[in-house]
């Protein structure tokens, strides 16, 4: 999902037609132009921040090397935000940044925050629950709120949160065992 196509559906929504109507190939916007842009991308990573720590985390599995019985979480390869799992049978415990440990490889598995994003960047990380659609209600909402527009706010919200519902449901349809008819 592209950044851009975000900004432009976004745009549609709220009737943006200065963002909208854009050339976005070009280097440079108009004053209010940029801001617009600026604030919605802004509004982009707040909702992709959301939905990755309350409704479709993002996690992945690492091996890790304990020496001196901590390891700093920082040093993952992606933004740590919460420990899962810790394949191990001995004792453990998670303090801020560090997971105190017995020195030793280990695979843990843990919830991570996406990329911050900017203009022209393309968003990764997120599997195929995750709508465009969606994506822009979201930040249609938070856009909506910075703007102090409460009631459009609310009302973005209530789709986004939707949306949110149904991406959480198991992928694919269920499965009805096979029945005889005599």
């Amino acid at each position: 999902m592209e950044i851009n196509d975000v900004i432009k559906e976004v745009a549609n929504m709220l009737q943006l037609s200065n963002v909208y109507s854009a050339n976005f190939d070009a280097d440079s916007f108009d004053t209010q132009t940029q801001k617009d842009i600026n604030l919605i991308v802004s509004c982009i990573n707040e909702v992709l921040c959301d939905i990755a720590t309350d409704h479709l985390s993002l996690k992945k599995t690492e091996t890790i090397s304990v020496s001196g019985g901590v390891y700093q979480l920082s040093n993952l390869s992606n933004t740590f935000h919460k420990l899962i799992e810790v394949k191990t049978n001995k004792p453990y415990k998670v303090e801020l940044e560090n997971l105190y440990i017995e020195n030793g490889t280990y695979e843990i598995t843990y919830s991570f925050l996406p990329d911050i994003y900017e203009f022209g960047d393309t968003i990764e990380n997120f599997d195929t629950r995750l709508t465009m659609y969606a994506l822009c209600f979201g930040v249609a909402a938070e856009y909506c709120l910075i703007s102090g527009n409460y009631n459009e706010s609310e009302m973005w919200n209530s789709r986004f949160e939707s949306a949110m519902q149904i991406a959480k449901r198991k992928n694919g349809l269920t499965k009805l065992k096979e029945r005889r008819w005599i």
